[in-house]
């Protein structure tokens, strides 16, 4: 039983994928990336904009924040001055992990050159929040300092309304988004996190007795999966924290023996698993060093493969040793390394795992959230779905779109347009640009943002592609089908549920055609967001009108964003968006229809 909290928290995550979240009684009310305001992907920071948002709901509703919540114990002051990532090409990347930092790192040398370097950096866009600048070098590593920053910061910033702040640790915060985000909280199960790093540690289990009683039962700060992958990811010519997904959907395209005999040669040694860690074997001091070297002549999609096996055979020794030791058949995964679709639909079918839950965007954009069912508990609520952004009239009434879409020439405008409407024009081949209602929160459009098509028609990737999202040509998109239907086209003998594109699933043989553009070109299988109708009831209105014109209970799903930008939020973000690529179609909230003419 759901004990009813009379709280308001304010959850914020300053690192990568920078987001903050408001509960309130136990309840998610919003929860959005900054990235989504700043037009910056993968913003590093403070997020301040998404701060700012939460507090304006809590005051419009006249809600008293009684915490607020920093969801790191060990965000230093270099931390905050300077963030590497979301500014870094990969050529940067390249220099950080090799001779301006790492290499002068491993032989003890002053590193020094390259944090002035860092500062004198004008991309970096912390320092127009908390202006940095005049915070002396020697505080850098100065924890007290950090905190005392950013908590001065947000009391400013929040005009002195918050009650308490307080500072959680990271990994925590990870297995509480994990489990009591979820619809099933179940007892007997484990919950594990596993990322590139945080708060010193990048893996831990926690074990859920039948009692509900969560306690921490291991952690590693030696488990180099996420590390490993993002190094391959850049010796790959690709950008680390953002384009893993790229070497993930890379890994099928290679043969078994070839990526296998990478993994053996290069990836086997490098970890082990020691009861339920993943700790060092043989890893050399300078990884990437050495990755570059050991894979020297290897094809790029063997490598991708190869370091793909290695992430599935270090997770699926772990998940065996704790259902072997702990008796638990229900698993919980969080972290970076949990947006891993192909490992997760190996966890899945492994036959000692009963019901496995991975929850949308399990990387540090969801602490946020974890830090406010962290402060809660069993006196939260799962959340009732992803939609906790900003509404798409946000700032911007529906009259002033009106106008503005008919003062412009090159636009038609058709009011009170169906949704029956709107399938037809996608059974008949067409694209059609979706924007309702309040975004998704997370790495993923699920039906608010997104860009839809006929899955049948495989000739319509190219055509995407041509429009707008300029993708490799290796990448698959996903789907969206329908709860009640999916079991005809894709093999869920567990009954496993994936609400949020997070697992992976092979397709029915047989009616593998008719969703063929939404699948993995090579293997076959899909990342489905399996649409349960309470979550969202337009989205899954449309999919029913499409149904019944085309008798598939699906539609191929991508994200509403040009290439290279964060997914479109606001209607003025969307309409830049729609104007600045070749897509002919835009419906707006069920009911508007935005049609270019030549």
């Amino acid at each position: 039983m759901i004990t009813t909290s009379k709280k308001t928290i304010l959850g914020i995550s300053v690192s990568h994928n920078a987001s903050a979240c408001l509960m309130h009684e136990g309840e998610v009310i919003a929860c959005l990336q900054e990235e989504r305001f700043i037009n910056k992907k993968n913003f590093f920071g403070y997020p301040k904009k998404s701060i700012d948002f939460c507090l304006n709901i809590a005051r419009q509703r006249k809600l008293n924040i009684d915490k607020a919540i920093f969801t790191s114990k060990k965000r230093y002051i270099y931390d905050l001055k300077y963030p590497i990532g979301h500014f870094y090409s990969i050529k940067d990347f390249h220099d950080h992990y090799g001779k301006k930092y790492y290499e002068r790192k491993i032989k003890n040398l002053s590193t020094k050159k390259y944090y002035t370097q860092l500062k004198n950096d004008k991309r970096n866009q912390e320092n127009l929040y908390l202006s940095l600048k005049k915070i002396p070098d020697k505080y850098d590593f100065n924890l007290k300092k950090a905190r005392e920053l950013q908590t001065n910061f947000l009391i400013k910033q929040s005009k002195g309304e918050i009650n308490k702040i307080e500072f959680f640790d990271h990994h925590s915060c990870h297995i509480a988004y994990a489990y009591f985000s979820s619809r099933k909280r179940l007892k007997n199960s484990a919950i594990i996190t596993i990322d590139s790093q945080g708060d010193g540690l990048n893996q831990t289990v926690w074990i859920c007795d039948r009692n509900k009683k969560i306690q921490k039962i291991s952690e590693s700060s030696e488990c180099d999966i996420a590390r490993t992958y993002k190094l391959t990811t850049l010796l790959l010519k690709m950008k680390p924290d953002e384009h893993e997904y790229k070497v993930m959907g890379l890994a099928p395209y290679s043969k078994n023996e070839y990526s296998r005999k990478v993994y053996e040669r290069v990836y086997k040694n490098l970890l082990q698993v020691k009861g339920s860690k993943i700790v060092h074997k043989n890893r050399p001091k300078d990884l990437y060093k050495y990755l570059i070297k050991s894979t020297s002549g290897e094809r790029f999609d063997n490598i991708a493969g190869g370091v793909q096996i290695f992430v599935e055979e270090l997770i699926t020794k772990l998940f065996l040793n704790i259902f072997k030791k702990y008796k638990v058949r229900n698993f919980y995964l969080s972290g970076g390394v949990s947006m891993n679709i192909k490992m997760n639909k190996i966890i899945k079918d492994l036959p000692y795992v009963d019901n496995f839950f991975v929850q949308p965007s399990g990387g540090d954009e969801s602490l946020a959230m974890g830090g406010c069912y962290l402060e809660e508990k069993f006196n939260s609520k799962p959340f009732k779905n992803i939609y906790l952004g900003r509404d798409i009239f946000h700032n911007f009434t529906e009259k002033k779109f009106l106008n503005y879409v008919k003062n412009k020439k090159n636009l038609k405008l058709k009011l009170n347009f169906s949704p029956h409407e709107a399938a037809r024009l996608l059974s008949k081949g067409e694209i059609l640009a979706v924007a309702r209602g309040r975004e998704e929160f997370g790495a993923r459009a699920l039906g608010n943002r997104s860009i839809l098509a006929d899955p049948s028609n495989v000739k319509i990737i190219q055509k995407i592609n041509e429009l707008i999202k300029n993708r490799d040509f290796w990448m698959p998109f996903a789907l969206t089908i329908l709860d009640e239907k999916h079991k005809t086209f894709l093999v869920n003998k567990k009954n496993i549920n994936s609400e949020h594109m997070t697992i992976g699933f092979d397709t029915v043989e047989k009616k593998h055609s008719l969703i063929e553009a939404g699948t993995h070109r090579y293997d076959k299988s899909v990342r489905p967001q399996i649409l349960i109708k309470k979550s969202n009831h337009n989205f899954h209105n449309l999919i029913i009108e499409f149904y019944k014109l085309k008798k598939i209970p699906a539609l191929l799903n991508t994200s509403l964003n040009l290439h290279g930008f964060p997914i479109a939020s606001t209607i003025k973000e969307v309409l830049y968006t729609f104007e600045n690529s070749d897509l002919k179609y835009l419906y707006i909230n069920d009911k508007f229809l935005i049609k270019k003419i030549n």
